[in-house]
């Protein structure tokens, strides 16, 4: 369910302004245009859910929001693919629009045009919102630790460039920090980029695929396995991601949508 009423004007807006443009090369040039706004632009501040009276399922709801969020960015991005994909096969030069989503998502831009259209399909996709929360609460000690409180960090991200983020205490790699956000919906954003581009989790975007393919729901259950590769403590983490996304933390917050995967 689409909550987010400017978003949806935004994406209708760009419809009727796409359907009055007739050369291919303003339709590229709007593309990207419109393409930089849904996945380049700073996400905008939401607010914490005052009818849930606990600090930890205000925080799970929270995510939740931004998850959905992110989820429609990446679902009207994914609209955009096959008229991009016909406008590149009628041209040898890199069509702007195709190029933003091939550096954003991370594609070899050197392999064929049927591998990338693969590719963005795997990539450019929603998370459930349950397992978005599930993970940010884990790595954030639920929104309190230091790297949440000082650098809106919730999901461990680290960055290799001096001064670019937050030093650990006690960190043997000193050329490691923990990035730096300007907002939680901007690291929220990064998480869902992380996902989808890492190699790590190529096998979590084809159960994903799999999964729409089948036209089977997407849940928090079905991609936790997936997930192995995201936490050094291997088996031991998915175990936690299914203690935690259980939790009534986790449920009640999931509640306050009824459309929410489980």
């Amino acid at each position: 369910m689409i909550k987010h009423a400017a978003l949806i004007t935004v994406v209708a807006t760009a419809g009727l302004l796409y359907t009055a443009l007739t050369h291919e090369t303003d339709l590229a040039k709007f593309d990207h245009s419109e393409l930089e706004a849904l996945i380049e632009s700073s996400r905008p501040a939401l607010s914490i859910n005052a009818t849930l009276k606990d600090r930890r399922q205000q925080f799970a709801r929270l995510i939740m929001d931004y998850a959905e969020n992110e989820n429609e960015r990446l679902l009207a991005a994914r609209a955009f693919i096959p008229r991009i994909i016909e406008r590149q096969m009628k041209h040898d030069e890199r069509d702007p629009a195709l190029a933003l989503l091939i550096s954003y998502f991370d594609i070899n831009p050197k392999t064929t045009l049927d591998h990338i259209e693969a590719e963005l399909y795997l990539r450019v996709d929603a998370l459930p919102p349950a397992l978005v929360a599930t993970q940010a609460a884990i790595e954030s000690a639920w929104g309190r630790s230091r790297f949440a409180k000082q650098g809106s960090n919730y999901f461990g991200h680290q960055c290799y460039t001096p001064g670019c983020g937050i030093k650990p205490k006690n960190n043997q790699n000193k050329s490691v920090e923990v990035r730096r956000f300007d907002t939680v919906g901007d690291s929220v954003a990064a998480y869902y980029k992380n996902i989808n581009s890492h190699k790590a989790y190529r096998k979590l975007r084809r159960t994903r695929s799999e999964l729409r393919d089948n036209n089977k729901p997407l849940t928090a259950k079905e991609l936790i396995p997936t997930l192995i590769s995201y936490s050094e403590l291997g088996k031991k983490y998915l175990g936690i991601l299914r203690s935690v996304l259980i939790s009534d933390y986790i449920q009640l917050a999931k509640q306050m949508d009824t459309n929410a995967a489980h």
